[in-house]
Formats: structure tokens, sequence, C-alpha cells
């Protein structure tokens, strides 16, 4: 706004515009530099400007400069060899960066930017007046282009800046220290090659002349000593391992068990902290008996200790349960070791599948959850539960402890198993559920935990069950067989051809009666009216229950 008393001319707009030069910068030759130049105003109301003329110096044997005319729009540049004159106008722009210098630095040289003249104006003082001097705050940039660049590679780094001043020193070191290292370090143009870091794992490159760039041209993994401490009475059980560990490798060593004997194994790795951790080892079983015990690759950073000892304590009761529990063989171990696998052996039937799992089950803290053990089979009946690491997984959650084994078996001697609709109750329906096959002696099917009758009717070597499932719903001979096992039974009921269906021994009208209140859904379950006699019903051995049962009955007493 221009304010025009009586008898004067137009007074301009106070702009009050303060300019100054961007911080010191240090960089090598080559390198890129941007030198910012900003504009503030001290008067209210001023938020920017349209027009300004600034003149710089600087060294042109020390600086290239690299902004040109129509950089930017109506920006004309001058430069007559290291002065520089900068005119702009235009659209107005906010107060701030008004302008940045962008050079190369191409000589290992000090230089210096400077601003020696600097007007900004507004377009509304165009009209009648020239554009003031702007105040100068800040009229120096020096440029320190006597550093060089360090160049590494990924595996090592450095603490330092990678821009050094001629004449100075760098130091640097891996990433990675595990690894003995080869490198190249190349200056200017002088290659040192086959270098190494020192003891403290660091390498300083020193009186730096030119550009420097480090290769690495080998990594290997850096080995440790390997001690063992262990007791006289189990040496001869310890296979040790190499006398050295390599850094990342797995490092093993076997135990071959003696009878009795639960073994006690830890170790600790040197990992440069003063309380180091000591681990409790839990071994890998081996097909043949033995023991391997592993330190993780990934643990391997120093040297590493290893104590062996052994003791005889029963350590944690076995208990085997399941139809299969009569074939464990009498010669398996009634306890386990802490920190030890577990080996059984089953003395497997040829004519039955066997099933095997195995939990931890706590003794004195009835709210503990049982904890799952792994099983594997070794082949020929033999079988090993994995060890666990007593202290971690068992000993936080309860103080005592059984392992539960479980045997479960199907006899393969169930030659067909079948499923077939029986009866239909009110609400239900009662499913016929027959095997043939020959159980070993002793030993019966079962159907679902319940032993089978042996039903001479269906045929020879023939054992039924009857199984009642909601009306609309059925049961597939793959549920049903699924359900078929054979267990230790000297109480298998032979039903044998008879009409005497109540089992009263005597054969009469009441018999009939109940086969009639069977077929028309008078017992919906085996509350009153047992599977047995549910079986002995179907007289005619058809392998349904209906009218013709009864009619049978009734024809054995005219």
């Amino acid at each position: 706004m221009t304010i025009t008393p009586d008898g004067a001319g137009p007074i301009p707009t106070a702009t009050g515009y303060t300019v100054s030069m961007g911080a010191d910068q240090q960089v090598a030759a080559g390198q890129q530099v941007r030198i910012p130049v900003t504009v503030a105003s001290g008067e209210k109301g001023i938020t920017g400007f349209n027009a300004y003329d600034m003149t710089f110096t600087y060294d042109p044997a020390a600086l290239t400069l690299n902004t040109k005319t129509g950089a930017a729009a109506n920006l004309t540049v001058e430069d007559n060899n290291g002065t520089v004159r900068v005119r702009r106008y235009g659209d107005a722009v906010p107060l701030g960066e008004a302008l940045a210098l962008e050079f190369t630095a191409k000589a290992t040289a000090s230089s210096t930017v400077k601003l020696t003249n600097a007007k900004f104006d507004l377009d509304a003082n165009s009209i009648n007046f020239d554009a003031p001097d702007a105040a100068i705050s800040d009229a120096d940039t020096a440029v320190n282009a006597n550093n060089f660049t360090v160049t590494l590679p990924d595996a090592f780094t450095s603490d330092e800046t990678r821009l050094v001043p001629n004449g100075g020193s760098f130091t640097f070191k891996p990433v990675d220290s595990h690894y003995t290292y080869t490198f190249t370090v190349k200056m200017g143009d002088t290659v040192k090659e086959g270098l190494t870091f020192g003891a403290d794992d660091t390498y300083t490159i020193e009186n730096i002349s030119g550009n420097v760039e480090v290769t690495c041209t080998g990594k290997t993994p850096k080995q440790y000593d390997v001690t063992y401490k262990i007791d006289t009475d189990v040496e001869q059980d310890v296979t040790k391992g190499p006398e050295a560990v390599t850094y990342l490798n797995d490092y093993s060593f076997t135990v071959t068990p003696r009878a009795g004997y639960s073994y006690r194994v830890i170790y600790n790795v040197d990992n440069g902290d003063p309380f180091v951790h000591t681990v409790i080892a839990v071994p890998t079983a081996n097909d043949d008996g033995t023991l391997t015990y592993t330190i993780p690759g990934k643990e391997i950073v120093g040297g590493v200790k290893i104590w062996i000892s052994a003791n005889t304590e029963s350590g944690i009761p076995v208990v085997f349960t399941g139809n299969g529990v009569e074939d464990a063989a009498s010669g398996n171990a009634s306890s386990m070791g802490k920190n030890m696998p577990y080996y059984f052996t089953l003395n497997q039937r040829e004519s039955c599948d066997y099933t095997v799992t195995a939990y931890y089950q706590p003794l004195s803290t009835p709210t503990a959850s049982k904890r799952p053990a792994t099983v594997r089979s070794l082949g020929n009946g033999k079988y090993v539960v994995e060890a666990v690491n007593y202290n971690d997984y068992l000993y936080g959650y309860a103080r005592s402890w059984n392992l539960v084994v479980k045997v479960e078996k199907v006899s393969h001697s169930a030659e067909e198993v079948t499923v077939s609709k029986y009866l239909e109750l009110n609400d239900k329906t009662m499913m016929l559920v027959t095997v043939k096959g020959t159980p070993e002696g002793g030993s019966a099917f079962t159907y679902d935990g319940n032993t089978m009758y042996k039903v001479e009717g269906y045929g020879t070597d023939r054992y039924a069950w009857l199984v009642i499932v909601d009306k609309g719903q059925t049961l597939t001979q793959e549920e049903a067989a699924a359900k078929v096992a054979i267990s230790a039974a000297d109480n298998v009921v032979t039903i044998t051809p008879s009409f005497d269906v109540n089992m009263t021994g005597k054969v009469d009208v009441n018999d009939a009666q109940l086969v009639y209140d069977m077929y028309n859904g008078t017992y919906s379950d085996f509350t009153k009216v047992s599977v047995e006699k549910f079986l002995r019903a179907d007289v005619n051995a058809t392998k349904v229950v209906d009218h013709t049962d009864a009619v049978a009955i009734v024809n054995q007493f005219k």
C-alpha cells in the first residue's frame, strides 16, 4: 500500500528484508555442494517477496557453478569468473529459502562463497521505487573440499564419519566379529591387499591422501576351544566331539547310557557376558539307544564348556495304559531320568495295529494341565519318548509328575466290519455292528470299550454290538470300524440260536411280547432291556427285529 501525504510523493512499503547464507560445508573433491540463501523480514505483515538481485563471489579454482539461467522461472545467472549476479522477478514467493546455489567441488582446498550485495522487494513498490538493499546477516559459506571419502562394504562398519580430512585417519571394524576377514584398501591409485583386522577387531587407515575404497575379499567363521569336565564314573559313556567349535555350526557329542543311570549335561558359551548363562542340554534319542547332545550353531560365539555327570535316582515314574497295555514288555523301566528320553518295547502282535501316545500327568497339583510328550517308533516294537527340559517344561507347572504311555491297538483279524439298521424306535434308530474274525486266545472284540457278543446265528466267528443313534442320523462303516478293537477278556458271551429272548430258561408268550414291544419302540435305550436281549430277539437271524421274529417264537409253543 502506498500512502501520499499532502505535498509529498508516494512512500514505499517497508519490507525489512534480511538475507543469510547457509552453514559451512565439508565435502570431497567431485561432490556436489548446495548452498541455500534464505530471506526473512522483521516487518509485520511481510510474508514474501517478488524480486531480488544478489551478487556472490567464489573461487572458480575450487568450485564449479552449476546453477544456470532458466533453472527456475524468470531466473538470470551471470557468472564473471567467480563473481555471480543472480536476478529474479515474477509471482510472489514466501519467505524462507529464496535461492540455492549449486556447485561441484573440484579441488582439495578450502574456499568461501560470499554474498556481497542483496536487494529484495515487493511488486507493489515496483511502480515508483527501486529495490532497496537488504541487510546481510551471514554473508559467508565456507566450503572445505580438502577431504576424502571412505567407502565400506556391507560387512564392515565404523563409528566415524565417512568424510575424512586430508592427512587424517579412519578406523573401521566388522559388523559380525565372529569371522576372520581379509580385505583390500585402495587409496587413490595405491592398493594394499591381504589385510586383516587386529586383535581388537579394528583396522585404521593413516595419513589419508585420496578417496578410500575398502573391499572384503574373504571371510572364515572363527573357531573356539571346547573343554569337557566329565565325572570319572561316566567317562566311558561319553564320545566327545571335536576339540574346537566353529561359529554358527552345530556342535554335537554322544552318550551311550547305561541301565539305571540318568545323565545331567550342561554347557555354557563365552559370549563376553561376565554372567554367562548355563544351559541344561536335552538330548536327541537315537535309534541305537545312544543320546546325541547338540549345541546350536547360533549360540556358538565363543569358547564352550561342557559338564557331564550322572546319578541313579528313580526319576519320573512311568505308567502304561490303554487296551494294549498287556503287550508292554516286562523289561521296560518303571521310571525315566529327568532330561532323558524313555525307551520301551512292545511285544507287538502281527494281527494288531498299535497307536502309542504319551503325556506327563501332574501328581500333586490337580490344576496343572497334562503336558504332551512326543513318541517316536524305532521299528520292531521299539519306541522312545523324546526328552524334555525338566525345569522348563515340567517343574514350572508342578513339582511331581508321571509319564503316562497309552497303548491302543486294533486287531487285523477283524476281517470285515458291517453296519446295518436293526430296529426303528420312536425317535431313534438302533444300528447293528458285526465283526468277522478270530481274536487270539484270551482276547475278544470290543466296540468302544464294550466286549462284543459272539452270535452264532450270524455265521462262524461273528461278533455283534448294538448302537443307538438319533432319528435321521446314521453310523458309517468307517466310524464303526474305528471303534472296534481287541482286548483281553475272559467273559465273552456266545448267543446260540434260541427263542428264549427274556433269558428265563423257558420259551413262552412273554418272549413274543418282549419282541413285539421292541419293534414297536417301547424301549429306546438299554436301561431296562440289555444289549444281549435285543440281540437274542433276532431269532430268525435276519439282522432285523420285526414281527416275523415274534411269529417265529409263537410257533414254538403251538
